[in-house]
């Protein structure tokens, strides 16, 4: 469970960046916009192969951390990690940093890209929440930008949210295994209960991922029924149009599950 967990936040942080396509996440954008006000070239970059570098490299720094924690050297190793961008910073001003600045500028990039990986995976492998929520925190903003998304990157967007919840579900679920263990140990229910959440964790995930890709065709199916002032319109075929059709999707649902539930209640009544 845990090396699933790992591997769907891996696959998150890359469908993250692909979702962009060729766009600079929002964080990313504000994080060059302060280095130009000091005066400094742009540092933080996405390409393919920064991504796959920041992917590497936040695992191995995350699994270097569970690896201190695992011999009671959490802590010290925390604090080291925190404080080695600001003493490279430091060298590099003073020109006494053995490594060339493009080299740095690279790590640099990898480490920001690779944050995600750098929290999650302490918290997977170590039960700790508040790590796997930071995590979670980080893989969910890297999609976002100020030019929006649109229905071009369905695809990398549906896979997305399919690794997202399945890294939030399973490291959550991780973790509540853990403490269901320790009284349900030698108990023969423990397997029943697994399988169970198993089956659950599956069918809600494709459920939640079926139901995102109707809300996205279904924009498309406003734009034939729809008189041709709105299809043609602007605001119709921008993010904000995608987003209304999305909530109008999701409210025709909701009245649809309404109905249903209350005829099915009343029978059950009778």
């Amino acid at each position: 469970m845990q090396a699933l967990a790992t591997a769907a936040l891996a696959a998150g942080a890359w469908l993250g960046h692909a979702v962009t396509e060729a766009q600079e996440p929002l964080l990313t954008q504000a994080l060059n916009v302060m280095l130009g006000w000091g005066g400094l070239d742009p540092v933080f970059l996405v390409t393919p192969a920064a991504v796959g570098g920041g992917i590497l490299l936040g695992a191995l720094l995350g699994g270097t951390l569970v690896y201190a924690d695992i011999h009671g050297r959490g802590p010290p190793a925390l604090a080291l990690l925190a404080l080695l961008p600001f003493l490279l910073s430091w060298l590099s001003l003073i020109d006494r940093l053995p490594v060339a600045p493009a080299t740095l500028h690279a790590l640099a990039n990898y480490g920001w890209l690779g944050l995600p990986l750098l929290c999650g995976v302490p918290g997977i492998w170590r039960g700790n929440l508040p790590a796997i929520a930071l995590g979670a925190l980080l893989l969910l903003v890297q999609p976002l930008t100020l030019e929006g998304n649109d229905v071009a990157a369905l695809l990398p967007i549906l896979g997305f949210i399919f690794c997202f919840l399945l890294y939030i579900e399973l490291a959550y679920d991780q973790l509540r295994y853990e403490r269901l263990a320790r009284i349900m140990h030698h108990s023969t229910e423990f397997e029943a209960v697994l399988n169970w959440f198993g089956v659950m964790l599956l069918l809600t995930l494709a459920c939640t991922t079926a139901l995102t890709a109707a809300a996205f065709g279904f924009h498309e199916v406003l734009g034939e029924v729809l008189p041709a002032r709105f299809r043609n319109s602007i605001e119709f075929n921008t993010i904000y149009g995608r987003a209304l059709s999305a909530m109008t999707f999701f409210a025709l649902w909701a009245i649809a599950q309404t109905i249903f539930s209350r005829q099915f209640l009343a029978r059950q009544v009778e």
